[in-house]
């Protein structure tokens, strides 16, 4: 009986084994990935040139004057588009 019961711990040891491989292999696909996935969005944001700029429009405010994009370059500016139903 006790060869018996070391092929069943030497097969579990062997399971057990295999499984630790496919989760440490796991863990350094999630850690390949985040790792490629932070390179490609901070390579690209560095990266502005004139074909970034949003295109120049003209609206007119509430008070009824003329209101150029154009008027707020190199500050900050939040558009809102609303639309009813």
């Amino acid at each position: 009986m006790a060869t018996k019961q070391s092929k069943r711990a030497r097969r579990e040891a062997a399971q057990q084994a295999s499984r630790r491989r496919r989760r440490i292999r796991r863990a350094a696909l999630v850690v390949f990935l985040l790792a490629a996935t932070g390179i490609i969005l901070f390579s690209a944001g560095g990266q502005q040139s004139a074909t970034a700029l949003a295109p120049d429009f003209t609206l007119e405010s509430p008070t009824g004057e003329e209101v150029r994009l154009s008027d707020y370059r190199g500050q900050p500016v939040a558009v809102t588009f609303m639309h009813t139903y």
